[in-house]
């Protein structure tokens, strides 16, 4: 009988130092990528309409251009570029990397994502502050 408690005894040290380690392998990096994979399924999903870049400065008015007007819609697509879909076959597109799930390169500025993209897929809101510059873009789903 002692005999095999000790060996239990062993077995058990030895699944428990496998597991640690197991635990201990799993990074950080590896948790937020699982995140950021999720958010760019969900951003890649689907078409994305009314889309709206807003440039305030501080003591002027804001500037509004509209990215994705009636009648188009934008999709982002797994090559990193979003393309806007136009009438008569026409397009032009944007580069973005996602590299968090809440920070986002889009057509070479840096934005901070406002909504938690795993849980919002109707809005996306990007925000980049520099200086007294500050752009906001928001995508709308319909």
């Amino acid at each position: 009988m002692r005999g095999f408690i000790a060996l239990s005894k062993n077995w058990m040290f030895l699944i428990f130092g496998l597991v640690s380690f197991a635990f201990l392998s799993c990074s950080e990096d590896t948790v937020d990528n699982i995140g950021r994979d999720t958010a760019l399924n969900i951003i890649r999903a689907n078409k994305w309409f009314d889309v709206v870049r807003t440039v305030s400065v501080a003591g002027q008015a804001d500037v509004s251009e509209t990215l994705v007007a009636d009648g188009e819609n934008l999709e982002f697509k797994s090559d990193n570029f979003a393309y806007v879909y136009a009438g008569a076959g026409q397009t032009r597109s944007f580069p973005y990397t996602l590299e968090t799930n809440k920070r986002m390169v889009f057509d070479g500025k840096t934005y901070e994502v406002q909504e938690s993209i795993i849980q919002t897929v109707t809005r996306l809101t990007l925000v980049n502050n520099e200086g007294n510059i500050k752009t906001t873009i928001v995508f709308r789903r319909r």
